[in-house]
């Protein structure tokens, strides 16, 4: 298969490798790039007074490591959540076990047991500039103190959508590998409205129930939704759509 690769740059190389080793032709197109957060120097005073650490990307277990390393600390002995596998993974990779749900989104990690009743508990959300609230205000109603802290910003990159559309479809590009709501959003924005009907007709792999909510109401209409936004879970997702 020929499909889209659009995570930021570090990630995409990992996944465009691991999809040619699987007999797949990437494109590579990275919409995303991820930049150190401008709120990373509080994450020290931050950490030191949590319980509760909840990441809820990779980007941002990434960044707060590579800062904490920079700066000569290390994780506290608390607790780790995570969102989804990709952030479990990245908690992993640095040396922390962290709790995630089978259902890799923010209704599925506040169905974990352990997040049930917090009362007092000092909870840390790592995460990006901006996005969902449903974490902090849940979890308060809980009784729990939290807390942001933006280890990275996104920033979205300036293209000439109406020639990479034109390259994509000279490719053969029959599918697409979205990791987000934000970046199936940017691709929307970036292919002229008169080709979206022939991107709506492209094989659409995402990581959960919410963001194939949201391609549907877009008007995809092939949509499988992955274990997780890993690349290894994408791969997997398209290895058993191509045997179909």
């Amino acid at each position: 298969m020929v499909p889209l690769v659009v995570r930021p740059a570090r990630q995409a190389d990992e996944l465009v490798q691991l999809l040619r080793r699987s007999g797949h032709h990437p494109l590579c197109c990275p919409l995303l790039e991820t930049r150190a957060g401008s709120e990373l120097h509080q994450l020290p005073q931050l950490l030191a007074k949590a319980d509760v650490v909840i990441a809820v990307s990779m980007h941002a277990v990434n960044f707060a490591h590579h800062f904490l390393l920079q700066t000569g600390l290390t994780w506290p002995h608390i607790d780790y959540f995570a969102v989804g596998q990709a952030s479990a993974d990245a908690f992993a990779e640095v040396g922390i076990q962290a709790q995630s749900p089978e259902d890799p989104r923010s209704e599925g990690l506040l169905l974990l047991p352990a997040l049930q009743k917090l009362t007092g508990k000092r909870v840390l959300i790592l995460r990006g500039n901006g996005g969902r609230d449903l974490i902090a205000r849940t979890l308060a109603s809980r009784g729990a103190l939290v807390h942001y802290c933006a280890t990275y910003e996104r920033h979205y990159p300036e293209l000439d959508g109406n020639a990479l559309t034109h390259h994509w479809q000279a490719a053969g590009l029959d599918s697409l590998l979205i990791t987000s709501g934000e970046l199936l959003q940017r691709l929307l924005e970036l292919v002229p409205s008169q080709q979206q009907p022939w991107l709506y007709d492209r094989l659409l792999v995402v990581p959960s129930p919410r963001v194939a909510e949201q391609a549907e109401a877009a008007g995809f209409t092939r949509i499988v939704i992955a274990q997780g936004a890993s690349n290894q879970a994408l791969t997997a997702a398209l290895e058993l759509r191509k045997m179909e």
